[in-house]
């Protein structure tokens, strides 16, 4: 119903009724309107009706709940589109006792119901209940686009974080590469030639230059920086094992660096699923992730990782003995490591959920159906 600068809203009324006096004053309670420019549409039966509602498009529809071939409800029924609603907005019209029916009627997508009275005031109540409804309806209508955008920014977000996660992964293992074939191929050469040289020197019978002694030293000490660096970029057992060797060997890194107790188990209906390389890195960093966590912030003396599988399901879960991670830590905004977790895990289909008792430690539990393909 737009409508220009200085002119009446114009809407367009489909008055689906078998009695034509009751038309005809519909008819006359709209022309005498003062705010509003009404045109009305009229049809006797309910099929009639269904047809002009198809034919001319109107704003909304004043139905008459007792027809000679349909009901209301029917009506509401045989013109709801594919989202479960009236594809009209529908003012029901009852008889002064047909209240239950009207409550009826609303659930199946009227948008509101006005009781006919013998004496017709009801008439003076319809230009008003048109405007107001079909103004709700606009803001209903804003509001379902919203919601619809705001889904649609959302999963783009969670699509763009997919695919930045994969475009990290793969740069870390480009990095990873050439710090191990450059940095790597260079420390080794330095140390080789340093080694040579003492060989020779001892071989001699020289003393060893402590300088060169200490640069041998110092090469060990760098080539065991740059492994270090090369398996936080990508651990190589991941690529070359599989996930499942790869948490072992995870856990037995963090049992060697933290001196807390890690135990590893993959129960034999883990270890029998060959995930594929996506699931595998998500699976790996939500564990290393979890055992960062454990080992910065728990304070705990032990903590255990245990993978089993039933029904097509994934079950990976990872408690410790610490201090135990409060609710509202769980869903801070500023815990970055966790929200990444749960994106990682959702991506897949999978759900992940975070709990904690204080003082008596924390339990991620992963679960991941195998069968779900991840979002596109």
């Amino acid at each position: 119903m737009p409508t220009e600068a200085g002119q009446r809203p114009h809407i367009r009324v489909l008055v689906v009724d078998d009695d034509v006096v009751d038309r005809i004053a519909c008819r006359r309670a709209f022309a005498a309107s003062p705010d509003i420019d009404f045109s009305m549409i009229e049809a006797e039966t309910g099929r009639e009706g269904l047809q002009l509602a198809r034919e001319e498009r109107p704003d909304c529809i004043l139905l008459d709940y007792q027809l000679p071939d349909l009901d209301g409800l029917e009506f509401l029924t045989e013109i709801t589109d594919d989202s479960g609603k009236p594809a009209y907005p529908v003012i029901l019209l009852t008889g002064a006792d047909s209240a239950a029916v009207a409550v009826t009627a609303m659930k199946r997508g009227a948008w509101d119901y006005i009781g006919k009275d013998t004496e017709r005031r009801y008439l003076e109540l319809l230009p008003g209940a048109i405007q107001r409804m079909l103004r709700e309806r606009r803001l209903d209508e804003g509001k379902r686009q919203a919601e619809i955008a705001l889904r649609q920014s959302q999963t783009q977000l969670r699509q763009l974080a997919a695919h930045l996660e994969s475009v990290k992964e793969e740069e870390r293992k480009r990095i990873a590469r050439e710090i191990h074939d450059e940095l790597g191929g260079l420390l080794t050469g330095i140390k080789a030639h340093v080694s040579v040289y003492l060989r020779r020197a001892a071989r001699a019978g020289t003393p060893p230059d402590p300088l060169l002694t200490d640069a041998a030293g110092l090469a060990d000490t760098a080539l065991e920086a740059v492994r270090r660096v090369i398996t936080d970029l990508r651990p190589s057992v991941l690529d070359q094992l599989g996930v499942w060797a790869a948490l072992e060997w995870y856990a037995g890194q963090i049992e060697k660096r933290s001196g807390m107790q890690c135990t590893c188990r993959i129960d034999a209906s883990a270890a029998a699923m060959e995930l594929d390389a996506q699931r595998s890195t998500m699976l790996f960093r939500v564990v290393q992730e979890a055992l960062t966590n454990v080992v910065r912030h728990a304070d705990a003396g032990r903590v255990t990782i245990e993978a089993m599988c039933s029904d097509d399901v994934l079950t990976v879960e990872i408690t410790d003995d610490g201090r135990g991670i409060a609710d509202s830590g769980a869903d801070k905004r500023e815990s970055f490591g966790i929200i990444g977790m749960h994106e990682r895990t959702r991506h897949f289909g999978g759900k992940l959920s975070i709990t904690g008792t204080p003082g008596a430690g924390t339990r991620v539990l992963l679960r991941l159906p195998l069968e779900t393909p991840h979002d596109e």
